[in-house]
C-alpha cells in the first residue's frame, strides 16, 4: 500500500470512528431533552450505546451519563430499570462524597424522587424532594427544570392544585428557554390536567393547543397522545362531549399497538369509559373500564386503577349491581387515602354518594358528604387562589409579549431589507436608465413590502391588545387592571393636600357561577362572562375601566366619581347585570352579583391595592347576607386601622369606625333552568 493511500485510509477511519462507537453522549443527551423520548427503556439504551465513560473520565463527563441513566430509567419501575437506578445512585452518591461533586447530590436525590413518584410511594418523593429543596441554590438550569417538574407532579397527586400550577409553569418556561421542547410538552402538559381539576377549562385548553402544536412537530407519538389524553380529560370536566370523543380517540389511535404507551393507553380507555357513561351507554362504559382495569392492575399502576374501578363501579351501579358498583367505589377511594390523593378522594367520593342517592341509600349518601367536607373547601380556596390566577396570567402574557419583539424584529428587519434594496436599485438605475422596466418591477416589490409590513403592524397591534386585555370578554385582564391601581396610587401621592382625586372601586362577583358552568355547560358559562361584560362596558363612562379580575370577579376602576354616585352606580349595576335574561342557546338565564364599592381617599389610605382588599371584605359581606347586592362602605375615620377593620367589617360598622350602606339588586327572576346532569370519573 501507497503512503498516500494509508493516509486516506487513516483519514477515512477517522470520520467512521464516531458511527461506529455510536452517538455521542451529549448529542444523546440533548436530543432526548429536546425530541423526548419514545420510551424509558429507548432512552436507556441509546444512553448506553453511547457507552458508560470509563474511571478516568472528566467528573462532568461521568455525572451527565449517569444523571440521564438515572433519570430515565427511573421512570419505570421493573427489574432491569431498577438496577441501573441502584447503579446510577450508587456513582453518584459516590463522586459526591469523593469528589465534592454538589451538583452529583441534587441528581441523586431528585433520581429519588422520581423512582419513588414512580412507586406511587408518594411520601417517599416528597422526602426527597424536601432534600432536593435544601440543595436548589446550587442547581444548574437542567436540574432547576426537573427539580419544578417533579414538584408540580407531586403537588398534583396530593391535590395541591394551587403548588402545581406555581411548579410546572417556571418548569415549561426553564425548558423553553434552554431549548428543551420534550420538556416543555411534559411540564405543559402536566398543567392541562391541573387547570382542568381547577374547571380552568379555556387555560386548559389554550396550554392544549401550544403543547400539541410543538409534540407534532417533534413527530413523538408518546407526547402527542399524552396532551390528547389530558385534553380530553379537561373536555370530560368541561362536558364538551363532541371535543372530548376526538381528543380520545386520537389518543387511542395514536397508541395502538405500541406496547410502550400502554400506560396512555389505559388512562384512554378509562376516559373513554367515562364518555359513554355520560351518555347513558352502561354497558359500553363497563367494558372500556374493565379493559381499564385489567391493563392497569397488570402494569400495577395504583393511581390509574383509581379512575378505571371508579368508572366501573358507576356503570355497574347503572346496570343494577348496586353493591359490586358500590365496592369497586369504596376500594377506588381507599386507594386515594393510601397515595394521599386528596383531591382525587374528593372526586371518587362524590361517585360514590350519587350511587347511594340513586340507590335510595340517603343516610350514607350524607355521611359521605360530610367527609369530604373539609377536602372540597381547599379544592375551592385553590381554586379561587388569586396568587395562582395572577402567576398563569404573567405567563401568558409574557408569552404573548415574547411574541410582540419577535414581530417587532421580523419589521425593523424587513425595513432594512427595503432600504437597503432601495438604495441598490438607485445605484443601479444610476447606471443604466435603460431599465425602466426594472423600475416597474421595484414598484412592485416595494408594495409587497409595504403591505407584510402593515400586516406585521397589525400582528403587533393584534399582541399588543391580547397582552392587556382578556382574550374572552375582552375587557381589561387582571395585569392591565393592577397597572390601572398604580397609575391611581402615584396619582394620588402625587396630588396636593385637599386636592387628592377620587377614584371608585366596586369589586363584582357572579352568583352562583359555578352552578351555571356544572348544569349548562362551560359554554353556556363564557357566554355569561361576555354579556356581562357588554353589559358593564355599555353602562360605563368612557374614562372607566371594565377589569376582568378572576374567573367570574369583574372590577370596575372608576376615576373622577362622586362618592354619593357610587352606591347609585352599583344599583344600577346589579340591575344591568340581573334585571334581564341572557340568552346560552336552547334556553335563557338570569343571573345576579355581589359587590363591594368603596372610595379613594379612604381614611388615611390611598394605596389602591388596600381598597381592592376593603371592597373584597364588602364583596364577601353582601354574599353572607343573602347575594344579590352591593355593600357600599364609607365614612371612615382619619386614623383608620386596615388590619382591625379587617377582622370585621359588620363590627367596624356597629362601632361607628366605617358606614355600610347596602343596596339592592333586582328581584330574582325564575331561570327555568334543569337539574344539572350526572357527572363522572375521569382519568388526567
Amino acid at each position: 500500500m501507497t503512503n498516500t493511500k494509508i493516509v486516506a485510509t487513516l483519514i477515512l477511519l477517522l470520520f467512521c470512528l464516531p458511527a461506529i462507537a455510536g452517538e455521542p453522549l451529549d448529542a444523546v443527551i440533548r436530543d432526548l431533552h429536546v425530541h423526548g423520548y419514545a420510551s424509558p427503556v429507548n432512552a436507556v439504551a441509546r444512553l448506553r450505546d453511547a457507552g458508560p465513560p470509563s474511571v478516568a473520565s472528566p467528573l462532568a463527563e461521568r455525572q451527565r451519563y449517569y444523571a440521564a441513566i438515572g433519570r430515565y430509567a427511573s421512570l419505570e419501575p421493573q427489574d432491569g430499570m431498577d438496577a441501573l437506578v441502584k447503579e446510577a445512585v450508587a456513582q453518584l452518591g459516590s463522586m459526591a462524597s469523593k469528589e465534592a461533586c454538589a451538583t452529583c447530590e441534587i441528581d441523586l436525590t431528585l433520581i429519588h424522587a422520581q423512582s419513588a413518584m414512580a412507586r406511587r410511594d408518594i411520601d417517599a418523593s416528597s422526602r426527597a424532594l424536601d432534600v432536593a429543596d435544601s440543595l436548589a441554590d446550587g442547581a444548574t438550569k437542567e436540574q432547576q427544570q426537573w427539580w419544578h417538574y417533579l414538584k408540580a407532579r407531586l403537588a398534583r397527586f396530593r391535590g395541591r392544585l394551587d403548588q402545581g400550577v406555581a411548579e410546572a409553569l417556571p418548569a415549561a418556561h426553564l425548558a423553553e428557554q434552554l431549548g428543551y421542547s420534550g420538556d416543555q410538552v411534559s411540564a405543559l402538559s402536566l398543567l392541562i390536567a391541573i387547570n382542568a381539576y381547577m374547571d380552568a377549562h379555556t387555560r386548559a385548553e389554550e396550554v392544549g393547543r401550544e403543547a400539541f402544536t410543538i409534540a407534532k412537530r417533534l413527530n413523538n407519538r408518546r407526547l402527542m397522545a399524552e396532551v390528547q389524553l389530558n385534553l380530553g380529560f379537561s373536555y370530560i370536566r368541561s362536558k364538551q362531549s363532541a371535543k372530548q370523543l376526538e381528543a380520545l380517540n386520537n389518543a387511542l389511535a395514536i397508541t395502538e399497538g405500541d406496547p410502550t404507551l400502554v400506560g396512555i393507553r389505559t388512562n384512554t380507555l378509562s376516559n373513554l369509559s367515562d364518555y359513554w357513561l355520560s351518555n347513558s351507554d352502561w354497558a359500553q362504559a363497563l367494558s372500556y373500564a374493565e379493559r381499564a382495569v385489567e391493563l392497569s392492575r397488570s402494569m400495577d399502576d395504583r393511581a390509574v386503577l383509581i379512575f378505571a374501578l371508579t368508572n366501573q363501579g358507576v356503570a355497574r351501579a347503572h346496570l343494577g349491581q348496586v353493591q359490586a358498583g358500590v365496592a369497586d367505589v369504596q376500594a377506588a377511594i381507599e386507594i386515594t387515602r393510601s397515595l394521599g390523593m386528596n383531591n382525587d378522594e374528593a372526586e371518587v367520593t362524590n361517585e360514590l354518594v350519587r350511587i347511594y342517592e340513586r340507590a335510595g341509600r340517603y343516610r350514607e349518601a350524607y355521611e359521605k358528604l360530610r367527609s369530604i367536607e373539609a377536602l372540597r373547601q381547599e379544592a375551592t380556596r385553590q381554586v379561587r387562589d388569586k396568587a395562582v390566577m395572577e402567576l398563569q396570567e404573567k405567563y401568558s402574557t409574557e408569552k404573548r409579549e415574547h411574541e410582540i419583539e419577535r414581530l417587532a424584529g421580523a419589521n425593523r428587519i424587513k425595513e432594512a431589507e427595503l432600504v437597503a434594496q432601495t438604495w441598490q436599485w438607485r445605484l443601479w438605475a444610476a447606471l443604466a436608465v435603460t431599465l425602466a422596466l426594472a423600475g416597474l418591477v421595484l414598484l412592485q416589490w416595494l408594495g409587497r413590502v409595504r403591505n407584510a409590513n402593515r400586516r406585521l403592524s397589525g400582528d403587533v397591534a393584534v399582541l399588543a391588545e391580547q397582552s392587556s386585555h382578556d382574550p374572552l370578554t375582552h375587557a381589561f385582564n387582571r395585569r392591565q387592571g393592577q397597572i390601572l391601581l398604580t397609575h391611581h396610587t402615584e396619582a394620588a401621592r402625587a396630588a396636593l393636600p385637599g386636592a387628592m382625586p377620587v377614584v371608585g372601586l366596586m369589586l363584582l362577583d357572579l352568583d352562583f357561577f359555578k352552578l351555571v358552568n356544572d348544569t349548562h355547560g362551560h359554554a353556556a358559562g363564557d357566554k355569561v362572562l361576555v354579556t356581562v361584560a357588554q353589559r358593564l362596558s355599555g353602562l360605563l363612562r368612557s374614562h372607566d375601566a371594565v377589569v376582568r379580575w378572576g374567573g367570574e370577579e369583574f372590577l370596575l376602576v372608576l376615576p373622577n366619581i362622586r362618592l354619593d354616585a357610587l352606591a347609585m352606580l352599583a344599583g344600577r349595576v346589579l340591575h344591568a347585570i340581573g334585571s334581564e335574561p341572557i340568552d346560552i342557546g336552547n334556553q335563557t338565564i338570569t343571573v345576579t352579583a355581589s359587590a363591594g364599592c368603596v372610595a379613594s381617599p379612604f381614611g388615611n389610605i390611598t394605596k389602591m391595592e388596600t381598597l381592592v382588599e376593603l371592597a373584597d371584605l364588602a364583596l364577601y359581606h353582601a354574599k353572607a347576607t343573602g347575594r344579590n347586592c352591593a355593600i357600599c362602605v364609607g365614612g371612615a375615620e382619619p386614623d383608620l386601622d386596615m388590619a382591625t377593620l379587617g377582622q370585621d367589617l359588620a363590627i367596624a360598622n356597629a362601632a361607628g369606625v366605617v358606614r355600610m350602606d347596602t343596596v339592592q339588586g333586582p328581584p330574582k327572576l325564575d331561570n327555568g333552568s334543569r337539574n344539572a346532569p350526572e357527572t363522572t370519573m375521569a382519568s388526567p
